[in-house]
């Protein structure tokens, strides 16, 4: 690492492109989703957002990591100086797989300019990147070796969205959350990543015959399992925040599934404005792409899973 970065996490915050215009330094990268508005680059100002999932058609969009890794390759560190050395703000709301590897990336820029690769690092994007765009989705023998090291690198993270205290959990937390995935990330590039097996535990609380409604006990990794065997949408518990609200990920395999992620995102927004008394706060509502989407970031549901089950039925039947 040759250069110098300074990590803002601001926890399940979001800001409007003119606020990161205006209220961020030059040499700023916004990563994953805290800033709105979608993949922008601003060569004046130098400010930059990757992002996959707002105003991107998801599919064909990279991964936010993926991005930054391609940006890296096509010499992003060229432009982000200061003093003649590398630098940048970055900014992150969340400590996913996605957002972890991006920061990552960033921070070992000079391993990866030109030609140079480091194996293992590119195979665990590659299967983050399909995963990530596909919510999951992307059919993997969950079996390779890979599958493996991508869930012990992970691990940490995974801990903390399964404990349910990624939820309510400050920029402290966050910050060594990041630490100790980056830290496997750096060990896994050493020749020393470990393995874990997939944690598949679930419920599914509603088998209906277009979507099931799943707690995701084991996290993200019951999701891949399920999709494996079959399932082709679905709206998810991620976690159970100590407010009694609820985080919850509705998304479909593809495009292709008669399942409308956008119609129903709506929906779930009407049922919480009619069962909280109040609209919700710009920026912290039911929101994503046509294809994955989630809860409000920053206070989370209020409703009960039966009661998104109903909402479903209203736009899908």
């Amino acid at each position: 690492m040759s250069g110098t970065f300074e990590i803002h996490v601001l926890p399940r915050q979001v800001m409007t492109q003119e606020q990161f215009l205006s209220e961020t330094p030059p040499c700023s990268i916004a990563l994953d989703g805290v800033v709105s508005g979608g993949p922008y680059f601003d060569p004046v100002s130098l400010h930059i957002n990757f992002d996959h999932h707002d105003n991107v058609v998801r599919e064909a969009t990279m991964s936010t990591a993926k991005q930054v890794f391609v940006a890296i390759k096509g010499g992003l560190m060229k432009s982000f100086r200061e003093d003649g050395r590398a630098h940048a703000h970055i900014y992150i709301n969340d400590t996913d797989q996605d957002t972890s590897l991006a920061v990552w990336l960033l921070m070992n820029y000079t391993l990866f300019e030109g030609t140079q690769s480091v194996p293992l690092i590119s195979r665990i994007l590659d299967l983050s990147d399909k995963w990530d765009i596909t919510g999951g989705a992307f059919p993997v023998n969950l079996k390779e070796e890979v599958v493996r090291q991508h869930n012990w690198i992970f691990e940490p993270y995974s801990n903390l969205r399964k404990s349910g205290q990624l939820a309510n959990a400050d920029a402290d937390v966050m910050r060594d959350n990041l630490d100790a995935v980056m830290a496997r990330l750096t060990k896994a590039m050493m020749g020393e990543a470990g393995e874990v097996d997939l944690d598949t535990r679930h419920e599914i609380l509603c088998d209906h015959p277009i979507f099931k409604i799943v707690d995701e006990i084991g996290g993200n990794e019951a999701r891949y399992y399920l999709y494996s065997q079959g399932m082709n949408a679905f709206v998810s518990i991620v976690a159970r925040r100590e407010d009694k609200s609820t985080v919850y990920v509705v998304g479909r395999r593809s495009q292709y599934i008669p399942f409308p992620v956008s119609q129903i995102l709506t929906a779930l927004n009407q049922a919480e404005f009619a069962k909280r008394g109040k609209e919700l706060v710009e920026g912290d509502q039911w929101g994503g792409s046509d294809l994955i989407g989630g809860s409000p970031r920053s206070s989370g549901s209020v409703l009960t899973w039966e009661e998104i089950k109903d909402v479903l039925l209203n736009v899908v039947e």
